[in-house]
């Protein structure tokens, strides 16, 4: 609590002290006349090394999309392609024979 108190007490008196007007300016306004031009060119120089990193990482984005999208796609070009299936129906016929045989392996088992 002492600590809190402590640094809003300088910071008031921060404040007062940049309002105490010395030819008919203030402190702050002598200051910032001063500095000014600095923070001019820097806030400048921020803004384009923020903007060229966006515009970096935009490209970068940009190539990473492209090259997960494939450029062409798939498809049958000729008229070779599996024949179509009846649903339902099996691929070959199964003998009465070969049906019982599987019945009995498949009781067997259990």
């Amino acid at each position: 609590m002492k600590v809190a108190l402590r640094a809003v007490g300088v910071f008031i008196g921060i404040v007062l002290l940049l309002c105490i007007t010395i030819k008919e300016r203030t402190i702050f306004g002598h200051i910032y006349s001063v500095i000014s031009p600095v923070t001019v060119a820097t806030q400048e120089y921020a803004e384009d090394l923020f903007g060229n990193s966006v515009a970096a990482t935009r490209r970068y984005s940009k190539k990473l999309f492209d090259n997960s999208v494939p450029k062409l796609k798939d498809s049958i070009k000729t008229g070779q392609a599996a024949p179509s299936r009846k649903p339902g129906l099996p691929e070959e016929m199964i003998k009465e024979e070969e049906k019982e045989e599987l019945d009995e392996l498949i009781k067997s088992k259990d």
